[in-house]
């Protein structure tokens, strides 16, 4: 008894000890790394000879928000901001915030520098939605300094670099993207503006809402998932488009039964259709869909796929739903059949039954 408290306070101590760790290198108020930590994690990669690039990023104009609508708006705003940057930066890359309005970002060893750059114009045209969301009159915008990282660079040398491409943005006119370029003879700086307000007009600003409201956030991962109605006019709409682009697709009716081919017991059926569910969702592509059509069944839809690789798909779920359900004994029925494109009648194609 006396071991097993000892070893949850052990446990405890670490969880604290991992808490406090976190707080320490956290900026407290976006949840970026501070300075002191963003700057150590960088030196580290370096003296990895890890390749990578540098992007200072200063807030144009912040002094004049905090101004007009106060420090607690401001702070806001920032934490707007640092969220955006993890979103357009994920995990893998090291974002801080450098101190006030400043930030610092090091990317990933795989982002090249033009990789970067298109980055971080992708960041200042986000930043000015936001703004606009927030309700600020002006544009909310940045400008950034770029500089790629070089063999035996430490943290300071390359900060350098980039804080004088930041330097030159803002003598440019600010919320553009600047970046060091040692290639020439003389070293130059590469502006690349993002656009200036003369070129934005409602409608350019209603396309570019209405393109970040639609698009997925996040890299896809698995099948997407929809209620039944709502894969009903995912079908029709892929009806629709067999019309004019030759392609081919199937849908996939799979029934959870048990060993006399019935449904499965009620008490059971909950459970074993979630874990069927899950299983769908990790064995398919994310550019099909699927849906939960009967309390016992799932309807997928898998694109631009042959016959026998959508008899192969079947496989694949029942090989990996057979893991996760083998104190059971079930067995997944399939019935596939193809689309045709929308008004050419009912099929006269007769679906393939297995099972």
């Amino acid at each position: 008894m006396g071991i097993g408290l000892m070893e949850k306070e052990i446990l405890e101590l670490q969880e604290e000890n991992s808490r406090l760790k976190m707080l320490s290198e956290a900026d407290g108020l976006t949840g970026l790394y501070n300075r002191v930590t963003a700057e150590r994690m960088i030196n580290e990669r370096l003296n990895r000879n890890e390749s990578g690039s540098l992007l200072v990023v200063d807030v144009d104009g912040f002094k004049r928000i905090n101004d007009r609508y106060g420090h607690l708006f401001g702070d806001e705003v920032l934490k707007g901001l640092a969220a955006l940057m993890k979103e357009i930066f994920p995990p893998g890359n090291v974002i801080g915030r450098f101190g006030g309005d400043e930030f610092i970002i090091f990317t990933a060893k795989e982002y090249t520098l033009q990789a970067a750059l298109k980055k971080g114009r992708e960041l200042i045209r986000r930043m000015q939605l936001m703004g606009d969301k927030m309700g600020i009159e002006d544009r909310l915008s940045a400008t950034i300094g770029a500089a790629g990282c070089q063999e035996k660079d430490t943290y300071a040398s390359v900060f350098s670099r980039a804080d004088y491409a930041l330097f030159q943005g803002k003598k440019k006119g600010k919320s553009s993207v600047c970046s060091y370029d040692e290639k020439q003879e003389e070293p130059e700086i590469i502006s690349t503006a993002v656009r200036t307000p003369t070129e934005d007009t409602g409608i350019d600003l209603d396309m570019e809402l209405i393109w970040m409201e639609l698009r997925e956030k996040t890299t896809p991962q698995g099948a997407y998932c929809q209620d039944y109605e709502t894969f009903k006019h995912l079908y029709r709409f892929v009806e629709r488009g067999l019309m004019r682009v030759p392609s081919s697709a199937y849908t996939i009716l799979l029934t959870l039964m048990d060993d006399s081919k019935q449904f499965v017991m009620l008490q059971d059926r909950e459970i074993l259709m979630e874990k069927l569910g899950e299983t769908i969702g990790s064995s398919l592509r994310s550019g099909d869909v699927y849906t939960q059509y009967s309390s016992c069944q799932y309807l997928l839809m898998v694109m631009g796929t042959s016959l026998e690789n959508a008899s192969k798909v079947v496989e694949r779920i029942r090989n990996n739903y057979a893991g996760t359900a083998e104190r059971y004994s079930v067995y997944i029925g399939s019935n596939i059949r193809p689309l045709q494109s929308a008004g050419r009648g009912i099929s006269d194609i007769r679906p393939q039954e297995e099972g």
